[in-house]
């Protein structure tokens, strides 16, 4: 997956997303963990957080929701595909870890909604044009997923990227989720 930053722009008519050239990370000590800490680092307990307050804290502060999107192409090496979708909230459970003050792991539930999908032959040069400027979606029905995060000892790094990444959510973290849907 690649997570690209994506201008919003308006010109007399529906608004359009536009790549900025840039990315943002959510795993390790980045968007997410930086989320946590502004929370008070809340342990054994859900929170969240939405894309304009990620937006804010990948750019310092000088962009928000309204010009900017944080976009996910989920394949980016695919030949056969074009696979666009948007992230708009996080939702996090953070377990303590087995040291006052540490981390055990982090599940999260991104909520997102699509943005461009397309099935045919592609080559790099038919993406770049077919991204470069794409109408945003409304009335988009949004989705989840689910993934993780390791703790401290792995630095807030993603669960075993490449294969399955399941995450068994019980107790007070299942209690959580369940909010939601």
């Amino acid at each position: 997956m690649s997570f690209l930053l994506f201008e919003r722009t308006v010109k007399n008519g529906p608004a359009i997303l536009r790549p900025t050239g840039r990315e943002f990370q959510l795993g390790g000590y980045q968007l997410v963990f930086r989320a946590w800490e502004r929370r008070g680092r809340p342990v054994d307990q859900g929170w969240e957080v939405g894309a304009d307050e990620l937006i804010k804290l990948h750019t310092e502060g000088t962009e928000s929701y309204d010009t900017r999107r944080l976009i996910v192409d989920f394949h980016p090496s695919a030949s056969w595909r074009i696979g666009i979708i948007e992230l708009l909230d996080i939702y996090a459970y953070t377990y303590a870890g087995d040291q006052p003050g540490s981390v055990s792991w982090t599940p999260l539930m991104l909520r997102m909604r699509d943005v461009l999908y397309e099935e045919r032959l592609v080559t790099q040069e038919y993406k770049a044009r077919a991204i470069a400027e794409i109408p945003e979606p409304t009335g988009s029905d949004d989705f989840v997923e689910f993934l993780y995060l390791n703790g401290d000892k792995a630095r807030w790094g993603w669960g075993r990227n490449g294969s399955t990444n399941a995450v068994f959510l019980q107790g007070g973290a299942r209690a959580y989720f369940r909010q939601f849907f």
